[in-house]
């Protein structure tokens, strides 16, 4: 689904319709000099004030949505921790280190090690939070993995609800602290600039609400937790070094916390293990576009009848091939990380559905069938392999070179890629062409960091005053170029923990 602020902040303020938010107005804030602005009260902000809070602190949260949530609104809330409770529970022997051992190998060694050491050590002492304050682990977890590589333990756990289990927990954490005056929020307010003194100490947040109105928040202490940049068509080019294709995100993701800490003298890195995920079906070529459906094509899950081609007509990737990874690695080679999966009528009727519900609710194969017949975008139909070629955008001649090799090597039990699954020739019309792209949910770059969570110029030296946590910090640092089960979620709440629990220093 794609969403709209507006939209958003409608469906929003109904879930959020519980958490009675003690809203300050911004003179009175002005007045008064906090010891913690938390910029962004999402997955990493709200714990973060929530343990600074409770050690004393003063907070004030600005928020540039309506509500208080972030992305836990839409998200999933996978989360992967090692040695909890849970897993001892049902015999799972697991440590830190050996999901610091798997983080490193499904990176490939391109994770922050540092980062990622904090993160595993932090991860089942956070996990075990949210259990001692109500939190339900969906049945049958966890689990070592669903769809990218597995882990070796099973750690890897979700919520019944997705993200708004972990805000349930939050809210109700956060709500008395809300009542008592431990705790204040700015909704619907942009942080505009930070405050510096002449040596480049951070002092406060100049904030602007939604009358437009200015106002300059005085704080000891500033941490930046306002996510990503997936919704910002730009910032995404600039920082990953390819235009986004899909608008699907989170719509108050707009990298603005990446740009304060920036002009606090901090740096961004990470873009260049930029990772898209895979087989998203467009409704137009306008990018950034909403997304129609999504395909069912990765082993074991649904082993593949079709082919796999880029614009060429060529074959780019063993199809049954059982790793996300692999398929999402192949596809940001090509161009526009598009490609198309291409079958005939005799695949159309014997195969498992191809496509599925998605960000735009359930899907059937009627609703399939309907596309092909009206010719939507995407959608390609024709009675011979050079017409659908031509329609589709294929160069022709390579498609049809591309499914006699195919044939030629079914026949033969030797694909010269290696597949194995391969139960039917594309043989006989109607042939069928479906335009796929890739898609993002995450934002690969992100503000460096010591490990105390400090933004670091690029000397190493820590800026005074400010932290961060949380998307902002680029999923790179923690996943390098590969998708890593509960490895967003995770440690965005353990980090805002850890930061509002004890790596703040309140005393300097």
């Amino acid at each position: 689904m794609s969403l709209s602020k507006r939209e958003f902040l409608v469906g929003a303020g109904a879930a959020a319709a519980t958490l009675a938010v003690s809203v300050v107005g911004a003179k009175a804030a002005a007045r008064q000099t906090w010891d913690l602005i938390v910029v962004g009260g999402g997955n990493a902000g709200l714990p973060t004030a929530i343990f600074a809070a409770q050690r004393g602190a003063r907070v004030l949260i600005v928020e540039a949505a309506g509500a208080l949530g972030g992305t836990l609104f839409l998200s999933s809330g996978q989360m992967s921790a090692a040695g909890t409770r849970l897993q001892k529970t049902r015999g799972i022997d697991d440590t830190a280190q050996l999901h610091y051992d798997d983080i490193m190998r499904i990176s490939k060694g391109h994770a922050n090690p540092e980062l990622v050491r904090l993160a595993t050590s932090a991860a089942a002492p956070a996990f075990d939070w949210l259990l001692d304050n109500g939190f339900k682990v969906r049945d049958g977890h966890p689990i070592t993995g669903t769809t990218h590589e597995p882990y070796s333990r099973a750690r890897y756990a979700w919520g019944y609800e997705g993200g708004r289990s972990i805000l349930a927990v939050l809210t109700a954490q956060l709500e008395p602290l809300l009542a008592a005056g431990k705790v204040s929020a700015l909704v619907g307010h942009s942080a505009l600039d930070l405050v510096r003194d002449a040596r480049g100490r951070v002092q406060g947040v100049i904030v602007q609400g939604p009358d437009g109105r200015k106002t300059t928040q005085r704080a000891r202490k500033v941490a930046l937790t306002s996510g990503g940049y997936t919704a910002n068509a730009q910032l995404y080019q600039k920082y990953e070094g390819i235009r986004t294709f899909t608008r699907a995100t989170y719509p108050f993701s707009q990298g603005k916390g990446i740009e304060l800490g920036i002009g606090a003298g901090g740096f961004v890195h990470g873009g260049e293990y930029h990772t898209p995920l895979f087989g998203a079906v467009l409704e137009h070529e306008d990018y950034p576009s909403p997304i129609r459906a999504m395909v069912r094509h990765f082993p074991p899950e649904r082993p593949p009848y079709e082919i796999l081609v880029d614009r060429d007509g060529k074959r780019f990737l063993r199809e049954d091939i059982p790793s996300h990874d692999a398929h999402e690695h192949a596809i940001r080679k090509l161009a526009d990380e598009s490609c198309w999966v291409v079958y005939d009528e005799a695949i159309r009727k014997a195969a498992p559905s191809l496509v599925r519900g998605g960000f735009s609710g359930p899907w059937t194969d009627t609703d399939t069938a309907v596309a092909y017949d009206k010719g939507l975008p995407m959608f390609y139909r024709a009675g011979d392999l050079d017409t659908l070629a031509k329609s589709a955008g294929i160069d022709a001649a390579g498609l049809q070179r591309t499914v006699a090799e195919y044939n030629r090597g079914r026949a033969a039990g030797k694909d010269f890629l290696g597949r194995e699954h391969m139960p039917l020739p594309i043989g006989a019309g109607p042939f069928y062409a479906l335009k796929l792209h890739s898609w993002n949910l995450l934002s690969f770059a992100g503000l460096a960091v010591n490990a105390k969570l400090e933004v670091i110029r690029p000397d190493g030296a820590p800026i005074p005053n400010l932290y961060a946590a949380g998307e902002l910090l680029g999923c790179a640092q923690l996943m390098g170029d590969s998708q890593c089960g509960g490895m967003s979620v995770m440690p965005a709440l353990s980090f805002g923990r850890l930061l509002g629990r004890e790596l703040i220093d309140f005393t300097a």
